[in-house]
């Protein structure tokens, strides 16, 4: 059940109505030894009042300074000597700059000073004249440090809790704070694996497909003429089919980390380049210079995304008759791939929306590379690619590739 104001309130009094209580009873007693019945009657109802005044100290501590105030000046005007409900006034006083704020400092300041002297002259008048000056000074300052310290006691306390509290809020803002940031970094993360991943199937597919479709188109043309030739390339058709197959299933075996799964192959690397552009199409040529060096797995898929996005984008907007040349160089710090064809594809129509020179773009600048993708002055496009190798970049390139 949800504790409501007034409950809490309800506990509060009764806790010091329960002091209230104690204080009476413990005060009161001496009071009841005072022979002269008038005067015990009449200390004894100030004392009771006094007393009365701790119920409301917390819920209302400056009605409770004002009853102890009453009842104190009743003593001033009626008693001779201090009484020992008087130990209710620094508990007040302390409640006062516990539970109120700097404001309630201004009822205390008159209080203070006022009960400081009143108080200690009415002590004080019975002395002899020789010593009531000495007397009444040293009860003046002893009550009003009593008051002092009770005030600055309560406000120190305050002040304590408050900080504490802010602390509490603080730590819990900063919780709250680390927890959505470590959601917003899940989310971002989250979001660029599948943009990975995304990248990755269009690489694959987009390549494939196109493939599929001119050696499709090449059989139905062949199929009446040359039926061995169209029979070739129905074989490459269900060949590159099932590379695709391979593929996919490849990067959906890495979304669910099942990497360990021998159905599944490596990821292509540079010496599947060679095949890649054999399957693609005959009309493309390749050029390597260099032996193959032995890189990290990004670096290689790397090189090969970027030769597979350009014979697919050749294979879509160059033409038919278009040809095209792949040229691969192995050199000591790095990697040159350039894609150069006759087409048409700087003038083919395109829909704008496809993603493969974005990705190209991705792939080549986190492996700390260049790439230039454009039409060629003579006609034509042309891709050109530049990766560093990894000695070029350091050994922290290296932990960072292989992430």
């Amino acid at each position: 059940m949800k504790e409501t104001r007034w409950s809490r309130e309800s506990r509060t009094l009764l806790h010091d109505a329960a002091l209230a209580g104690v204080m009476a009873v413990a005060t009161l007693t001496p009071v009841a030894f005072i022979p002269e019945q008038g005067y015990m009657t009449a200390a004894s109802w100030w004392s009771l009042l006094m007393c009365a005044a701790l119920i409301l100290r917390r819920i209302a501590p400056l009605v409770s300074l004002g009853v102890v105030t009453v009842a104190g000046a009743g003593m001033v005007f009626m008693l001779t000597a201090p009484m020992p409900a008087l130990l209710c006034v620094p508990i007040v006083v302390y409640s006062v700059g516990r539970y109120r704020r700097i404001s309630g400092l201004l009822p205390v300041i008159p209080f203070g000073i006022v009960g400081s002297l009143a108080g200690p002259i009415s002590w004080t008048r019975d002395l002899a004249a020789d010593y009531r000056f000495l007397g009444t000074s040293v009860l003046v300052l002893l009550c009003a440090a009593v008051v002092a310290l009770a005030y600055l006691s309560g406000r120190y306390m305050r002040e304590r809790v408050l900080n504490a509290t802010l602390d509490r809020e603080i730590v819990t803002e900063r919780f709250t704070a680390a927890q959505r940031q470590s959601e917003q970094e899940s989310q971002l993360a989250m979001g660029r694996a599948r943009a990975e991943v995304a990248q990755e199937l269009h690489d694959v597919l987009a390549h494939s497909l196109s493939v599929i479709v001119v050696q499709a188109e090449g059989a139905k043309a062949l199929t009446a003429k040359r039926p061995e030739a169209a029979t070739q390339a129905l074989g490459v058709i269900a060949d590159t089919g099932r590379k695709s197959i391979d593929e996919v299933r490849r990067i959906v075996a890495l979304m669910r980390g099942d990497t360990e799964s021998p159905r599944f192959g490596p990821a292509p690397t540079l010496s599947q380049i060679p095949e890649l552009v054999a399957a693609a199409d005959d009309r493309i040529s390749l050029d390597i210079a260099g032996e193959t060096p032995i890189v990290p797995e990004s670096l290689g898929l790397t090189a090969y995304r970027i030769v597979q996005e350009a014979t697919t984008n050749f294979l879509k907007h160059a033409g038919p008759t278009a040809t095209a040349t792949v040229s691969v160089r192995y050199l000591a710090d790095e990697i040159d791939i350039v894609v150069r064809d006759d087409g048409i594809g700087a003038l083919s129509n395109c829909d704008g929306r496809g993603s493969g020179l974005a990705g190209m773009r991705e792939r080549v600048a986190a492996m700390g590379g260049t790439l230039h993708a454009g039409p060629r002055a003579g006609g034509g496009y042309e891709v050109k690619a530049q990766l560093p190798m990894p000695s070029r970049l350091g050994k922290s390139w290296l932990k960072e590739a292989s992430r």
